[in-house]
């Protein structure tokens, strides 16, 4: 029969011969990736673990954190204001913590601001009602207020508050109103000293009861160098004595 001679021939040939070969060495290629290339890829490139908790860490220590544990830290370039996180502490996290994540991977940090500053209104002359919500909106919580009397600013309405006008405060602080109740007894009008030099207006407030507080220079090219540009308290009002008396004099 002719089939089993054609057989024999087939396999004889070079070419089925060669195809074996690639067959096999296909097969051992397979065998040396499976066993021996994919670990090593595998244990260099995929290893993981969990990402630490880093918020509310110092910057220094939070990225310490992250080494030891195999990742790389990244500062954000926007800090964020925080109620609750100190200023200089990590504030926010990305990845999230205790997320399982390739090792060598980047966690992105927010740092905090801590606390918005703002700068208190001033609120001389507006109602009780309208320096409530003035407070309010600056995110401040208003303190209770304090009846106080004014040779020309009527009753309810403010007179100052403390910490005083311009003052530079931290959200959440406290301000209490000082407002115009006609409460006089016991208490000494403050008069004005602008215009007067340094010297004189201390001898002023100090022989009505008053003591004199800290100095601040400003500029007024109009006015002689040590003459008083203003007062805190403001001259008209009725206090008692003992009250500090700060001065804004000229430079």
């Amino acid at each position: 029969m002719a089939f089993p001679g054609f057989l024999k021939k087939l396999v004889a040939s070079p070419v089925l011969k060669a195809l074996a070969l690639v067959v096999v060495l296909c097969f051992i290629v397979a065998v040396i990736i499976d066993l021996i290339v994919l670990p090593i890829f595998a244990g260099r490139y995929a290893s993981r673990g969990n990402i630490p908790e880093v918020t509310g860490l110092p910057a220094d220590s939070a990225v310490k954190v992250l080494e030891q544990a195999g990742f790389v830290s990244e500062w954000v370039p926007e800090s964020r204001y925080s109620s609750e996180i100190p200023e200089g502490f990590v504030l926010v996290q990305h990845p999230v913590a205790h997320r399982e994540a390739k090792l060598g991977r980047t966690v992105f940090l927010t740092k905090s601001k801590g606390l918005r500053e703002v700068t208190l209104p001033d609120l001389r002359g507006k109602s009780r009602k309208q320096a409530s919500m003035s407070i309010t909106r600056a995110g401040l919580i208003e303190g209770p207020p304090i009846p106080g009397a004014h040779v020309s600013i009527p009753r309810g309405v403010v007179i100052r508050t403390e910490p005083r006008a311009k003052s530079v405060l931290r959200i959440g602080d406290t301000v209490s109103v000082v407002y115009s109740a006609g409460e006089k007894a016991g208490k000494v009008l403050l008069p004005n000293c602008s215009g007067f030099t340094l010297d004189s207006a201390k001898q002023e407030i100090e022989k009505l009861g008053f003591v004199s507080g800290k100095v601040q220079k400003d500029t007024a090219s109009n006015l002689v160098p040590g003459v008083v540009i203003s007062q805190i308290p403001r001259a008209g009002e009725y206090l008692n004595p003992g009250t500090i008396i700060d001065w804004i004099i000229v430079h």
